[in-house]
Parts: C-alpha cells; structure tokens; sequence
C-alpha cells in the first residue's frame, strides 16, 4: 500500500445551502496540505444530510449537478484525489455516491448499496441502491470505499477484500444517540477482523432538525486499533498518515456528551435557521433552568431572554430561584404577571363554565396565558420560543396544549426527568449556574395550591424506568412488571398515558434526538389506536 496521507474533513454542512456547502468544500480543498494525497469528506457533504425530499425535487438535482462539474473543473490543476460524497443522478435515477475526482476528471463512482429504512432514515424512498462497490485503485493502492450503512454489514467489505482492497474508507452520516460511538466500535472491529484492513471513517458533525451528528471520527488499524481520533461535536480536518503517529481526543463522559449534543442541536437550529436568540420562560424549576444553561452555553446570554410569569400560585421561593439563575447566567429576565389574564378569562367563560367542575381548565389556562405571552414577545423581537418540557412528562401528557408545548424548538426534548437532574449536576461542576435548591425541590407546575408533579404521577426514577422499558425497550406492561417489583396497576397507568398523549405529541415541537426511540420519526404510533392488553 502506498504511503498516503489523507485529510479527514469532519465538517458541518448545511442541509440544501449547496452554495454554502460547496464554498466549504472548496476552501477546505485550496487550504489543505500540500502533502495531502487523499481528502475524504463526510457522506452527502454536498446537500447537507439527511436532505430528505429535497432528493426527489428535480430542481434541487438539476442545480447540484452543475455545482459538482464546476467543482470537478476547479481540481484540474490538482494531483490530490477529492472523495465527494454527494447525491448523483444518473439515467434519471438518483444515487447515494461518493465520486472519486482528480485532475478535472471523474475518475470512479462508488454507490451506496445498503439504503437505511428505520428510524429518522428513509433512503429508499429517495434514492435508488446500487450494486457492491468495487475497489479503486488510486496510484497502486486499492481503495475500498462504503458509504455509511454498507460498513454496518458483512457483505460490501467482503466484496472489497475479494478485490484485492489495501483499505477500507468509509464516509459516515451517523446521528449521534446514547451509546452510538461503542455500536461504531463494534461495527468497525468487525470489518476490520473479517477483512485484516485498516479503516477510515469520517463522520458529520452538527445539528438538523431533531437530529445532531457527533463527528468523532476515527482511523483503525489492521489489529482493530483506533490511531487516530477527532473531537466530539467539533468541526476538525486533520491530516493523517500510518506512518506518522495521531492525535487521539479522549472519549467525554455519558453525560458531557448528551449535553454537549443538546448544546450543538440547540445551537445549530437557531443558527441555521436565523433566528436571533431564544426566550425562555423561566419558572423557578429544573427544566426551565437547564434550558436556559444550555442556550446559553449555545447561543451566549446576551441572546437568552428570559421571563417569569407569577401567578398566584407562584411561590416566592420560585421567584427567588428564577432570579437567582439568571443573575448566575447573566440573563436578561422579566417579570410579567399573569393574574389579569386569568382573570379576564375567568370572567368571559363564567357564563358557559362551571367553575366547580370544569377539570383542569382553569390550570391549563394559565399555561396558555404564559404561551401567549411568550409568543407576542417572539413576535415582537424575532426570537424563538424555547419550549422547556422533556420527555417524562412529554410521554404522559404532563404538559398542555398552546402552553407550555408552544415553542419552535426544545433541547430537553428527549431527555428524561432523571436526565435532567444529572445533566444539571453536570453543568453546576463546570460552573455553578443552576442554584442548588432547584435541584433539591419537589418539581411542581404551580397551577393550584400545594401542587407537586408527584400529585399526578410516579416518582420520576420508577417513570422513567417504565417510559424507558415501554419506548427504547419496546416491552409490554407484563414484561415490565414481571421483571421489576413496580405496581401492576402503577405500570399499567403509565402505558395509557402513554398511548393516551400521542395527539399532544404530534403537535409538540422539534427537539434534539438523544436516545435510539425519540418522539417523532423514531417512533410512529397513531393517535386513533385501540389495541388493549390485559390489566
């Protein structure tokens, strides 16, 4: 195998900026060593990924085409070998590729064989799978290139070696989730045993929509040794050769890595979509307060607006607190009470309500008061709402409609309450910004007297157990209770409420995808859905 030296190009595109996009291809091609021979880019560098149904818009392909032979014109000068992965049409079909381009020329087209179909993936529904790749010999050695979920299986890598391959490159869309760099270990280390070849693997990084890419690319040897190593949610091109030794960053805790994650979701959402900050309400609990750590760490306080909107609920205590954690985050908070608006709508709904039985509509009123005040305020300045809910009280319904669900995005959503709390834990350690005693309170929305969540539904370390069991588990009430000491009835409660608040969900806003079953594409339940089980 001939001594290479590769640039690994983990970049933070932007979905369907092909302007944008192929601007930092090409500065990253003109800045790049100049004893650089091999440059990898992550899968689908051209569009952004994933692109979804900008795939099947014919308008979208026509001008990505003559942006990609423009960019193939601009290497003629060049020696190096571009690995360009990118959507390519070809005889009105529409192909995930990687083109491998050198001296103006197409020189080999690599496509992806294997097309995910679960979970946020829908590749078959926009492209078209090609046959196993072949190998590309590029000045005497053989490259054997698989794109993303080819490396996830036997075949592609087999074919490679059957060919005669030196080594394994694979460019890599991978989304981050809990656990998700192990799974690739796995993955990669059995390539590597099966073939006896080293492997590159070069992965996105950033947020798009619900889904952010960890980067974390690496370089594995032969003896399924990983030799080089780049950060973890952090744009980085590094030059590489097995020759030379390479920097390897350490791995980040579970925990710094979720948030982290959730930081770089939050951040890229905002920015990508050019909203100028976030308003936050912040109420004196644990959500509000670690959303506002996080969009802060995100986006910087001077674009974090915060309010509290007291009723006569609201204890003074949770005044203090919501004070307290904007002085130590150096956020703007405003203070709007809420008592008038309950007021009046009390009195327009006196003649058509009784208000001695009337259920929860007077509480969730006051959250859609707050809603509406939250929203005028981002109608007036052009921020976004930042809805604070996480995914506990999201799988039961513990939320209310154009309440405190109104937002255009929400980096808890897909974090357990339990998650919550030791991501909080998490960020005091780097800096004391959430004070202790909104950690150490019973959480409570603060809707009528005396109120705690623990009111309305289990201890959140047995909810979230059972969430856990019923949503990435996929287990049934039976299995759960047969195989923990929870209360039948306590288990069987959480599954309907569960099933139950499928119709709020729907309507909840995007949030940072974290476990392998986030609400949303992860998983798609009806809201009309009948099925019973026993209990």
């Amino acid at each position: 195998m001939t001594a290479f030296t590769y640039a690994l190009a983990q970049l933070n595109p932007v979905v369907g900026d092909l302007e944008g996009n192929f601007s930092l291809i090409e500065k990253t091609f003109h800045n790049i060593s100049e004893k650089t021979s091999i440059l990898v880019f992550s899968e689908s560098i051209t569009t952004g990924y994933p692109a979804d149904d900008l795939i099947l818009n014919h308008h979208f392909i026509d001008t990505l085409m003559n942006k990609i032979n423009a960019f193939v014109k601009e290497t003629k000068s060049s020696n190096k070998l571009i690995l360009l992965p990118t959507p390519w049409r070809e005889n009105d079909k529409i192909f995930n590729c990687v083109l491998c381009i050198s001296q103006g020329d197409i020189k080999h087209i690599i496509y992806k064989h294997r097309l995910p179909n679960d979970g946020i993936f829908d590749e078959k529904r926009v492209f078209t799978h090609g046959e196993l790749p072949d190998v590309f010999d590029y000045n005497g050695t053989k490259l054997g290139i698989m794109i993303c979920e080819d490396m996830w299986h036997t075949d592609a890598a087999k074919h490679l070696q059957e060919q005669g391959a030196d080594i394994l490159i694979v460019p890599n869309g991978s989304p981050y989730q809990t656990d998700i760099y192990k799974r690739r270990m796995v993955e990669a280390k059995a390539r590597v045993s099966e073939t006896i070849l080293p492997l590159i693997y070069v992965n996105q990084v950033g947020g798009q929509d619900e889904v952010v890419f960890d980067g974390q690319s690496f370089v594995m040897n032969a003896q399924s040794e990983v030799i080089c190593q780049l950060p973890a949610f952090e744009e980085n091109i590094t030059n590489f050769s097995f020759e030379e030794s390479a920097e390897i960053t350490l791995n980040l805790s579970k925990t710094e890595e979720i948030y982290k994650g959730v930081t770089l979701g939050l951040q890229d959402y905002a920015r990508k979509n050019g909203f100028k900050g976030v308003l936050i309400g912040l109420s004196g609990g644990i959500d509000s307060a670690l959303s506002a750590a996080i969009a802060v760490d995100a986006l910087g306080a001077e674009n974090v607006h915060c309010v509290m909107m007291p009723s006569p609920y609201t204890s003074q205590e949770s005044l203090d607190d919501a004070q307290a954690c904007a002085d130590a985050l150096g956020v703007k908070l405003d203070n709007i009470s809420i008592e008038e608006a309950m007021k009046a709508y009390g009195n327009m709904l006196a003649p058509h309500i009784d208000k001695n039985n009337a259920g929860t509509t007077f509480e969730n009123i006051q959250s859609r008061a707050r809603g509406v005040i939250l929203m005028a305020l981002s109608n007036a300045t052009g921020k976004m709402v930042l809805s604070t809910g996480n995914k506990s009280e999201m799988a039961v319904g513990y939320a209310t409609l154009y309440g405190d669900m109104c937002g255009g995005f929400n980096a808890l959503k897909d974090l357990y309450k339990m998650q919550v709390y030791a991501l909080s834990e998490w960020r005091n350690k780097q800096g004391m910004v959430i004070p202790e005693n909104i950690i150490d309170k019973a959480p409570s929305a603060e809707l009528k007297p005396d109120q705690t969540d623990q009111d309305s539904l289990p201890p959140y370390d047995v909810l979230d157990t059972i969430l856990e069991s019923l949503i990435e588990l996929n287990l049934s009430p039976e299995e759960i209770i047969e195989q923990n000491s929870y209360d039948k009835d306590t288990v069987y409660r959480v599954w309907r409420l569960l099933d139950l608040a499928e119709y709020k969900r729907k309507q909840a806003p995007p949030g940072v995808k974290i476990t392998p079953k986030a609400f949303g594409r992860d998983r798609r339940y009806p809201i009309t859905n009948h099925f019973k089980t026993t209990g």
